[in-house]
């Protein structure tokens, strides 16, 4: 097979490999599965552009594989996807795998280029090696089968469940590890982690109705191993076989010739199938006996209000309507368009088109949903957790015309979570995308919502890592309005993208938008071409990333403005931020010192922000930035404008001048509440409107202290929440009984209570700890929590424990050695330190600079 490699990113590539001593015939370039399916047409960046992002590392005395610097800090996260964790490792990996996907989705316009992306997005997803090849063989089969088995309506029937005998069997396989009471459990537990607090009743009433337990309380290691006895292989197989039989129905059953007057209704071992007739009908649950697998709309303007999803009774379901303008309207959670395990696709061919829906919808939760609209302008009306949103499996929307409205609260618009990816795709018109109206961000945002859509990877911190979440669009002028988390953003362990290839679009955010990576993840938005407007009033976003992230932005074509409260190229908390600007007369507004290529030191080592605009006459509201200069900013910040036209002023400043409107202030618990009450108040969120609440609650806690430390001991000790962990902190910092207390539980069986106990001991200074430490060291336990406390205690003891992994092949236990031996400051620890001042990784060696710049 001949394989067409784009030659401008294998430059970059290459760099890497090379500095990487990596084999490069292994990246994912390389594994291309057909030969329609070429890079060349879909670069992300040029030979050029590369080279000017190594030009500007360079300004630093840096180079492309310092980008690559350690990012994976939390090991006992669960799912944690290879392609996805090392789009965050390698920042050029992530432009690959992103170039990838990018063409794939241009190319899923056909069945064949729609099921190559439904089995690459899967198998990046779950580690899988991908099945795309049954799909081609089994259209193949059902192709012929088709052509001699059926010549009327009703032989569709016998069709579709002689075929459905050979694929159940592979998805019985899929989930034959659990029984009734652990997918129950399961099932349970996704729900409750995904859904708000304030929608408790509605979700219990939907558990009831499905008769599902409600427990009161799952372990995570519990559903660590439930997550673990899934097949996600499986799943893909029985997908790729069922959408052969799926797009051949679509192709070839709307040809036969339908003159049945009435709904032609039959009922089979798996459910209920349906051919409709010409004229107007309408479809509900009271028409079903047993759950809906199969429906036929050969014309008419349909109403469907019946449920359409998989679950415990039913493993697939395949819907087609040909002709009409039709509504799909069921409000209900998870009644439309829902795959609860299993397989779901669905097709609309033709009509202006109406979704109108409830929670889960467009949706796959342990299963894959599909649905494709071909024709007409659609207005899609859904709730929390749909349109292409996935957590354990995949969904994707696809829009092929129209200029469609797409409407939804939250984790929607191309959403994906644990080991999963959602996906909405949309080819054609001006379309509109809206978020939010629901769920406000309190307490950091207490007046906005939170989205967490439009193109977001999310993981559910600190447990399971995210999977990617992909909104791509191909043509129009579009608008996206989104909230707190919304276009191409990744939160923990996860993969956000938003791809947009042409149009005049508006991009609207609040809070962590466009192309930022949060909390160890990655999100990355590229625009081809278009006069383009990026507005957030917050950030980091346009281009950064916090916390261990990696955020890059791309705008390839167009006269753009931009404004954003920080971002466009920034790298916060050891993070990457890439912006780049290929083209046009661009506006950046905000008078911002986190703006434009800047990095903040941080954890006693730096970060890398990259800010580069290529050509045009450019409008910057700092004067020190003109045309044909270089900026540096924080640590590592570096911002370039290479054009040579005459540069235009801007007298625009940032909003901060303004006076925001104030926000009420959450009341404090009463100091007589229960003490479990007093210590969830203590450890909300010291932000906005819940500041003054949380420092009254603290207050009474210690005056509680008794109650509190008996609480603590039995409920909290082994919290996973930063929150929490805060609670804890004040307490120990303010009572000595407690510290003592905590030594009782620094060997504990429970590793997260040692942990904690170690932590909260070593945070208040005491050197008793040592030794606790060292007998941890020698046997080999919590190596990364040990080196870190032990830079809290300045002995000659910790020193000597430290340097025994000053050059240990982990990068990882060299940086915490490095920042452990700078904390201690003593002359022995600052001889340690300049013994690894030659040390290759980019966190220590930033660390190294620093502190001898101090010593100056």
């Amino acid at each position: 097979m001949r394989k067409k490699v784009l030659t401008a990113f294998m430059l970059g590539f290459m760099l890497i490999s090379t500095l990487m001593g990596e084999n490069i015939s292994s990246p994912i370039l390389s594994q291309t599965k057909s030969d329609t399916l070429y890079l060349q047409d879909f670069s992300l960046l040029s030979e050029n552009d590369f080279r000017e992002l190594e030009n500007l590392l360079k300004e630093q005395q840096l180079n492309p594989q310092d980008l690559n610097f350690e990012k994976d800090w939390d090991l006992s996260t669960w799912g944690k996807s290879k392609s996805f964790l090392r789009s965050l490792q390698e920042p050029y990996y992530g432009l690959g795998l992103m170039q990838e996907i990018r063409e794939a989705a241009n190319k899923a316009n056909t069945d064949e280029g729609f099921a190559f992306l439904v089995d690459l997005l899967y198998k990046n997803a779950t580690d899988g090696a991908g099945s795309f090849p049954l799909y081609l063989n089994y259209k193949d089969l059902y192709q012929q089968e088709f052509n001699k088995k059926v010549k009327q309506p009703k032989d569709l029937f016998r069709f579709y469940e002689k075929a459905l005998k050979d694929i159940i069997p592979v998805l019985v396989n899929a989930y034959s590890h659990y029984n009734l009471d652990l997918w129950n459990k399961y099932v349970f537990y996704l729900f409750v982690a995904l859904r708000e607090n304030e929608d408790s009743e509605a979700y219990n009433a939907y558990f009831n109705k499905h008769n599902i337990p409600l427990w009161e309380e799952i372990e995570n290691q519990e559903i660590k191993e439930l997550m673990e006895l899934f097949q996600e292989a499986d799943v893909l197989k029985a997908a790729m076989q069922f959408l052969a039989l799926c797009d051949v129905i679509k192709n070839e059953a709307g040809k036969l010739n339908y003159t049945n007057k009435k709904p032609i209704i039959q009922e089979c071992e798996f459910g209920t199938m349906v051919i409709g007739t010409g004229k107007d009908d309408v479809y509900n649950a009271k028409m079903f006996k047993k759950p809906l697998i199969l429906l036929i709309e050969p014309a008419g303007n349909e109403k469907y209000t019946m449920t359409l999803a998989t679950g415990a009774k039913n493993y697939t379901y395949l819907l087609i309507d040909y002709k009409g303008n039709d509504s799909y309207v069921n409000p209900d959670i998870g009644s439309l368009f829902f795959a609860l395990s299993g397989l779901g696709i669905s097709y609309d061919l033709e009509g202006n088109d109406i979704y109108r829906t409830g929670d889960f919808s467009f949706a796959g939760m342990m299963g894959i949903q599909l649905h494709r609209d071909f024709q007409g302008t659609d207005i899609y009306e859904n709730g929390f957790f749909s349109q292409g949103a996935a957590i354990r499996g995949l969904s994707i929307l696809q829009d092929m015309q129209g200029n469609d409205i797409y409407s939804a609260t939250c984790l929607a618009q191309g959403f994906g979570s644990i080991r999963a990816a959602g996906v909405l795709l949309d080819f054609d018109g001006a379309d509109n995308y809206l978020l939010g109206g629901k769920y406000f961000h309190s307490p950091l945002m207490p007046n906005d919502y939170l989205t967490l859509g439009q193109g977001v990877g999310f993981g559910l911190r600190p447990d399971f890592a995210g999977g990617l979440g992909l909104l791509f669009d191909k043509n129009g002028n579009d608008r996206y309005l989104g909230g707190v988390y919304a276009q191409g953003v990744g939160y923990w362990y996860a993969l956000g993208m938003l791809i947009d290839e042409a149009g005049n679009d508006v991009y609207n955010a609040v809070y962590y938008p466009q192309g930022s990576g949060i909390h160890l993840a990655s999100g990355f938005l590229f625009d081809g071409s278009g006069d383009d407007a990026y507005y957030s009033r917050h950030g980091p976003g346009q281009g950064a990333g916090h916390d261990w992230g990696l955020g890059i932005f791309i705008d390839a074509k167009g006269n753009d403005a931009y404004s954003i409260e920080g971002g466009n190229g920034l790298g916060l908390s050891n993070s990457v931020g890439i912006f780049i600007d290929k083209g046009g007369n661009d506006r950046y507004e905000r008078n911002n010192p986190q703006n434009y290529g800047n990095a903040v030191y941080s954890r006693a080592t730096g970060g890398i922000g990259l800010f580069l605009d290529k050509d045009g006459k450019d409008s910057y509201p700092d004067t020190l930035m003109t045309e044909g200069t270089t900026w540096k900013k924080g640590t590592y910040g570096i911002g370039r404008d290479l054009d040579s036209g005459k540069l235009m002023s801007s007298s625009t400043t940032d909003s901060e001048t303004k006076k925001p409107a104030e926000i009420p202030m959450l009341p404090p618990p009463s100091p007589d509440e229960p003490i479990a009450d007093i210590f969830s108040a203590a450890a909300e969120w010291e932000v906005g409107n819940a500041i003054e609440r949380v420092k009254k609650a603290r207050e009474i806690m210690l005056a509680r202290a008794d109650e509190a430390i008996d609480y603590v001991i039995k409920n909290k000790l082994d919290t996973k929440s930063g929150l929490e962990y805060r609670a804890l902190e004040v307490l120990v910092k303010e009572n000595e009984q407690f510290k003592q207390l905590l030594f009782d539980y620094t060997d504990d069986i429970d590793s997260l209570k040692a942990k904690n106990a170690l932590s909260l001991i070593a945070g208040v200074g005491d050197s008793t700890l040592i030794e606790t430490l060292r007998k941890h060291l020698n046997n080999g336990k919590y190596i990364t929590t040990c080196l870190s406390l032990l830079g809290s205690i300045k002995s000659a003891e910790s020193v000597d424990l430290l340097f025994q992994y000053a050059f240990h092949p982990s990068e990882r236990y060299r940086y915490i050695v490095a920042r452990s031996l700078k904390q201690i400051g003593t002359p022995e620890a600052h001889n340690c330190l300049k013994q690894m001042a030659n040390d290759n990784s980019f966190l220590v060696k930033t660390l190294v600079r620093k502190w001898e710049e101090e010593q100056q």
